[in-house]
């Protein structure tokens, strides 16, 4: 990426993506369950319930539009649920597919073997979780270290942030700038979180809070539409989103009503990254922080029955789809071009 003489401010030259198009299938499947030997003809029913983790909603909403209008003898039926609602419905029958943003956790697991219950797992697509802000905030980067402190309610205040660079060398016109426009009221962070049987809530308690728990004054959102809406209306508000949901169909196009914030990721030897910016160039470099996969669960019969749809998912045309939208497909080769 091409970068500007002052090292924090970091710019991008503008990228290109284009996926070169594959004709076979890329299958992958769960290996803790032995497959069960049925036939398709005990399920001929037509129509697919789908639970989407309401995360992707957007992107699913495209994806269902286009096989239907692909496909017009099939229906398909989708609600979107938090995570953990999604997976326990395949698993009781009520949805013969679901669509989430996390793997299955032990537990699930076990309830899968102890009723005997064959799963396939099929990798989608990679998708990024968002810090984000409202545009007339002026802070602009953030650590995770700093993201730590602000969830868990160590920070109270904004101007509590002092973004340092390499070297220790203070960004001095965000640390200025946070002073001079986040005052009374409007210091105090506005923390919105996700609700508790959501992937992202799971995700940032993992991968940023650790061993700490949410802020106690921290707001939750029922639905990703709620977080972006209130971070719209608060100056002060901080929350949580996906590249799905600020993707406005391409990569070099988010939604201008919210500010992901740039992260530098600070590891435990002491090591600090760059600060990124949310990207889908580099979502598919691994190099933006904050990535996790899009999963597609279904039972073994369920996979055999609805074959079309899964091979319109992970070839061609719904991998196309997934580039289109602003996240990064998993079966169709991603080449980053720099234009000067």
């Amino acid at each position: 990426m091409k970068t500007s003489n002052n090292k924090y401010n970091i710019q991008f030259s503008r990228i290109l993506l284009y996926s070169v198009l594959f004709s076979f299938l890329f299958f992958q499947s769960c290996d803790f369950l032995s497959r069960k030997k049925e036939t398709i003809t005990q399920n001929p029913n037509p129509v697919d319930t789908i639970a989407v983790d309401e995360n992707l909603q957007p992107l699913m909403t495209i994806i269902s539009g286009d096989y239907e209008r692909l496909q017009p003898e099939r229906k398909i039926y989708t609600y979107y649920s938090p995570t953990k609602n999604c997976i326990a419905d395949l698993v009781n029958g009520k949805a013969s597919l679901c669509m989430v943003t996390r793997i299955l956790s032990k537990e699930e697991e076990d309830f899968i073997k102890q009723n005997n219950q064959d799963i396939r797992k099929y990798v989608l697509a990679t998708d990024a979780l968002a810090f984000i802000v409202n545009p007339e905030n002026p802070v602009e980067r953030v650590t995770s270290e700093d993201l730590k402190k602000i969830f868990s309610g160590e920070y109270k205040e904004w101007s509590e942030l002092k973004v340092t660079l390499e070297g220790g060398k203070d960004p001095e016109e965000q640390n200025k700038a946070v002073i001079d426009k986040m005052k009374g009221s409007d210091n105090k962070f506005k923390l919105f979180i996700q609700r508790q049987n959501s992937g992202t809530y799971d995700f940032v308690k993992d991968s940023i809070l650790g061993a700490l728990e949410y802020s106690k004054t921290a707001q939750i959102c029922s639905t990703s539409a709620q977080m972006l809406d209130m971070i719209r209306k608060n100056k002060n508000a901080i929350g949580i989103s996906n590249l799905s949901w600020l993707s406005k169909g391409n990569q070099d196009s988010l939604d201008p009503s919210i500010k992901p914030l740039r992260i530098s990721r600070i590891f435990a030897n002491g090591k600090k990254d760059e600060f990124r910016q949310l990207h889908q160039g580099l979502v598919y470099q691994k190099t933006y922080p904050y990535i996790r996969s899009v999963y597609l669960y279904c039972t073994d019969l369920i996979s055999r029955i609805n074959t079309a749809f899964i091979s319109f998912l992970i070839k061609t045309k719904g991998q196309s789809i997934i580039l289109e939208n602003g996240l990064v497909p998993l079966t169709q080769p991603v080449r980053v071009i720099q234009l000067n």
